[in-house]
This record gives structure tokens, sequence and C-alpha cells, in this order.
């Protein structure tokens, strides 16, 4: 299960599970009401039973005189009592008072709380196991239309790969012939078809990586001669240090290519530059563009602050950086510009 379809399932699972929840706790507490009910309606009927004929010794009497506005044949309950009273035929002036033992009561208070707990419970469980497969069965019709778009995207994906690679062959072809700037264009269009195909690549068929030693100023220094072309009015500058490390070269391209293709997108209409530092373990990438509004949501896919691009650069890097155990940090200030920290670990 790919991880939007993790998190639709869980909000879908939540939800339904939260109001199956609240509705049967709601009717867990009018089932314990009415439970009080009857015990208490079944305490007053023994008692009355007991001032008839005084059986037992599950009650204690005693007689009060009537001189409360207390009504009588009714149960009362409170902190340090469980009575009622009844009438003496032989006078109107006293009462008869019958004691329930007060820690019996809550005792058998407290066993219909258990049991109605027990059932909450098992009820909550068997709601847990309804809300899990409905969600499922409420994802199905979501995940077989993503997978048929899926299927369609890798199925044009396969599709544009050839005709970007003859176009690209036959290009390099044509330049040792004739290096015009027609040619040149030809090529700066193909690559950056060929870019947008690796980047579907990696999100429609995932990534596995191929581990090798990269250099990193060689990668920049390569990417950064192409984006010139690509974007002649910016100015890009790379400096730093020579070093090697262990990882996937095509990958960490990937990385590089969507970050100098996004300052390059949001560049400053004034005097543009991208300024890129490598050192040993980091490299660190600047910007002046026109910086980012809510900086928590860059890396989510599809997300987007304004018209131009697809919503998925930035997500790729966040899952390459992840598999190749590359730290990314971004800082960002609006019309100010944006600093990108990678750390090599």
């Amino acid at each position: 299960m790919k991880s939007y379809e993790k998190e639709s399932f869980l909000k879908i699972f939540i939800i339904f599970f939260s109001v199956l929840a609240l509705m049967s706790a709601f009717i867990a507490y009018l089932y314990y009401r009415q439970q009080i009910f009857v015990y208490n309606n079944n305490l007053l009927y023994q008692m009355r039973e007991y001032n008839f004929n005084f059986k037992g010794k599950k009650f204690d009497a005693t007689i009060v005189n009537n001189d409360t506005d207390k009504k009588v044949d009714i149960l009362y309950t409170n902190k340090k009592e469980v009575y009622a009273l009844f009438r003496i035929s032989a006078t109107k002036n006293k009462l008869l008072k019958i004691f329930y033992p007060l820690e019996k009561y809550k005792k058998d208070i407290e066993s219909v709380k258990f049991k109605i707990l027990i059932y909450y419970a098992t009820i909550l469980f068997l709601l847990l196991l309804l809300s899990f497969f409905y969600a499922f069965y409420a994802l199905k019709p979501m995940k077989k239309a993503i997978d048929l778009i899926e299927e369609f995207l890798k199925d044009v994906i396969h599709d544009i790969n050839t005709p970007v690679a003859t176009i690209l062959l036959n290009t390099r072809f044509l330049k040792t012939k004739d290096n015009s700037e027609e040619l040149d264009r030809i090529e700066i269009s193909a690559k950056r078809i060929l870019s947008l195909y690796k980047n579907f690549e990696v999100q429609i068929k995932g990534f596995h990586p191929e581990i090798t030693q990269v250099n990193p100023y060689e990668i920049i220094s390569e990417r950064v001669e192409y984006f010139k072309k690509l974007y002649p009015e910016i100015a890009i500058k790379v400096s730093g240090d020579k070093f090697v490390f262990k990882s996937d070269k095509d990958a960490f391209i990937r990385i590089i290519d969507n970050i100098i293709s996004n300052a390059c997108k949001y560049s400053s209409q004034n005097s543009p530059y991208i300024d890129i530092v490598v050192k040993k373990g980091e490299i660190i990438i600047k910007d002046n563009g026109i910086g980012i509004e809510n900086i928590d949501k860059i890396f989510d896919r599809f997300y987007k602050e304004n018209e131009r691009g697809l919503g998925i650069g930035l997500n790729i890097v966040k899952k390459l950086c992840k598999e190749l155990n590359i730290s990314i940090d971004i800082e960002s200030k609006k019309n100010k510009g944006t600093i990108v920290k990678l750390t090599l670990n």
C-alpha cells in the first residue's frame, strides 16, 4: 500500500470508527442509565416486600418521625445511605425507614458498570474490525482508478523514452557536422523532456539504488552548464571542493536537477543568481528568487504555489534523499530567496 493510499485508508478508518464509537458510547450510557433505573426499582420492590413481612437479612429498619417533607415509597440514595420510607398503618406520626447497606449498593452499581464496560469493549472491538473492512472496501474503487492511471502513465513514459532518446542521439550526430544554435535548442528541449520522463519514472516505477563512487563537484558543474544554456539570463556559479562519496549517480543527478530547476523557474526578475557551494559532506544551493510561502508543504506531492510546474519535483527530491540517506533542509523568505542545504551522511 502506497503512502497516499495509507493516508486515505487511515482517514476513512478513523472517521468511520470515531463516529461509530461515539454513537455506541452514547447508547452504552443510555443503557447504563436504564440498568440503574431497573436496579433501583427492583431494590425498592424488595423493600416493599420487606415492609410487609420483615423476612430476610438484606435490609435493616427503624421507625422515624413523620416530620419531613419527603415522599414515601420512593428510593433515596446519597453519599451516606440508601433507604425508603413507608407508612405505618397504626399511626400517621411515624414512618418506617428501611435501609440498604451503602457499601453493598456501591458494589452492585460497580458490577453493573463493569458488565456494561465489558459489553462496550466487545462492541468497540467489533466496530474496529467493521471499520477496518469498511475502509479497505471504500478504498478499493479509488485504488483501482489510481492503478489504471499509473498503468497508463507507465505506458506513456515507456513510449516517450524511445523517441526522446532517438532525438538526442540524432541531434548529437548532426552537431558533429553542423554545431548550430538550432540544434542546441533541440537538444536542450529533448533533455528537458528526458528530465521530466525521469521524474515520472521515479514517481511511478519507484527507485532501486545502484551505489557507486560519486563526485558531487563534477556532477554539479556539468549540470550547471546545461542550466546555463537553458537559462542564460541567470548567473549560476559553482565553487568548493572535489571529493567522492558513495551514492546512486542517477538519483543524485535527479536531486540536483530538481533543486536547480526550481531555483531557475522561480528566479528573481532583477539580477537573478544561483550560488552553489560544494564542501565535503555538504552542498549549499542559494538563490535570490521569489521564495517559498508555505515551506511545510513543499515536499507534498502535487503541491505548487503557482501555475508553473507539476508539483512533483521536490517530492521526488525528498524521496530520493531519504533512500540515499541525504538530509535536506530548506530556508526561504518571500521575495528574498531560498537556501537548500544537502548533508551527505
